[in-house]
């Protein structure tokens, strides 16, 4: 008998699939004109399921890529970590900037020099005698302006072997004040008195006369030990970094002086430094400051018992007045990149006239005394037998450093002056930086 079609439940029709069974791909023909088009429709849920699973294939392989920068690629077996102990692997680790567990040459060079100098950062404590006069000493910085920079720092190699994280994050000074010996100063003072001539007083000493004119390695970090008067010179201009080289990796290394004025009692001495800052650590590759230079002027007693004037400063005269150079991988020839900046403020100053150590039972050694009026009412008082000028005085430094400064050099506009008065044509040159000082 045949159903009602309009009666109750009737039997299913073939073909058709269950309520709880998902839609099926459907591919539905379309006609053009030349050809057939088909569509095809996916489910939803196959949808999901897609993103879900290209989402978690993405989080999982960023959680690969964090756990291989972040965790060492070798094991240390038990053995090696008893024999070296966790101290010994982590110094390793330090040096092994690919963490193959192997020391290349490269990776080896810093190392050498840290296990040939016998120590990491030398601390160069000198004390000041009961019967000595103290020296105040106090430092003003103001960060390199980063844009400044020729490189975009956005651009340059980031994360956490950034090279440049080094700078970055120079934004004080190491020591803010300090106190030293009035006769630590002695190492300004020449053997012989005379007016304008030239003596090195860092640099050129008996431990490290046989660097002088060497170019050094720049894959260092620490400074090597010294022995002779360039200490004095270390610990001021440690108060700004700890890692000081004065011993600059090119010419013109070290630092001289000349007598710009004396009396009876006292000279006045314009002096000139070189030197440089190792602004990283391992295993971060190195970053050098070179200042283009360190100009100074120290009134002192022959004796050197008493020191009436101090300063000492990075010049800011030129638009760009810093060198930096760091590496971006082992080695120095292929890895090197450079640029120069602007530092607005390098100085350490002399605060107050020098006091005695002790008065009236009382130790002033740890004392910080500001007193710069009369330090610069002291300075005028002293009136000179012979002298030249302070300009001049700079100048006799710059040509004994810089040799070829004996041919005069002028800047764009004076040159056609001169150009007009001896009848000579111009011979033109364009610098990024100075050729008579470390900027460049």
């Amino acid at each position: 008998m045949a159903d009602d079609p309009g009666g109750g439940a009737s039997s299913p029709q073939a073909g058709l699939a269950p309520a709880n069974t998902p839609p099926p791909i459907v591919l539905i023909p379309l006609q053009t004109k030349n050809k057939s088009t088909f569509t095809v429709e996916i489910p939803r849920w196959l949808g999901w399921l897609f993103i879900i699973s290209a989402s978690s294939f993405l989080l999982f392989l960023s959680a690969f890529v964090a756990y291989r920068l972040m965790v060492p690629r070798f094991n240390v077996l038990p053995e090696i970590l008893e024999d070296l102990g966790v101290d010994g692997v982590v110094m390793f680790r330090q040096y092994d900037r690919d963490d193959d567990g192997y020391l290349s040459l490269d990776e080896f060079e810093p190392l050498a020099h840290r296990l040939l100098e016998t120590n990491e950062t030398h601390i160069y404590d000198v004390p000041i005698e009961d019967d000595d006069h103290v020296v105040t000493l106090k430092t003003y910085f103001t960060p390199l302006i980063l844009s400044s920079m020729s490189k975009d720092l956005n651009d340059v190699f980031g994360g956490s072997m950034n090279s440049l994280i080094g700078l970055q994050e120079w934004t004080k000074v190491f020591v803010e004040w300090k106190n030293f010996a009035a006769r630590d100063f002695k190492a300004f003072l020449p053997e012989n008195i005379a007016l304008g001539e030239v003596y090195g007083i860092s640099g050129f000493g008996s431990s490290s006369e046989d660097l002088k004119g060497a170019t050094l390695s720049s894959n260092r970090y620490y400074p090597p030990k010294l022995y002779d008067d360039g200490i004095l010179i270390h610990r001021i201009l440690s108060m700004f970094h700890p890692r000081v080289f004065i011993l600059s990796r090119f010419a013109p290394q070290g630092s001289v002086a000349c007598i710009r004025a004396y009396n009876e009692e006292y000279l006045d001495i314009v002096f000139r430094v070189h030197a440089e800052f190792q602004l990283n650590e391992p295993p971060r590759y190195p970053f050098w400051f070179t200042p283009a230079q360190f100009a100074g002027n120290l009134v002192i007693s022959r004796d050197g018992s008493n020191v009436v004037y101090f300063r000492m400063f990075v010049p800011t005269e030129q638009k760009l007045n810093i060198d930096m150079e760091w590496l971006n991988g082992p080695r120095e020839h292929e890895s090197m990149e450079v640029d120069i900046g602007r530092l607005p403020l390098m100085e350490v100053n002399m605060t107050a006239p020098s006091f005695a150590a002790m008065e009236n039972g009382e130790d002033q050694r740890e004392m910080q005394k500001t007193d710069p009026v009369q330090l610069m009412e002291d300075l005028a008082a002293i009136q000179w037998d012979e002298e030249i000028s302070v300009v001049e005085a700079r100048r006799i430094l710059e040509l004994k450093l810089y040799p070829f400064k004996k041919v005069p050099y002028f800047n764009f506009t004076d040159a056609y002056d001169r150009a007009k008065i001896e009848k000579k044509l111009v011979h033109s040159i364009l610098l990024w930086g100075a050729l008579d000082d470390q900027s460049c």
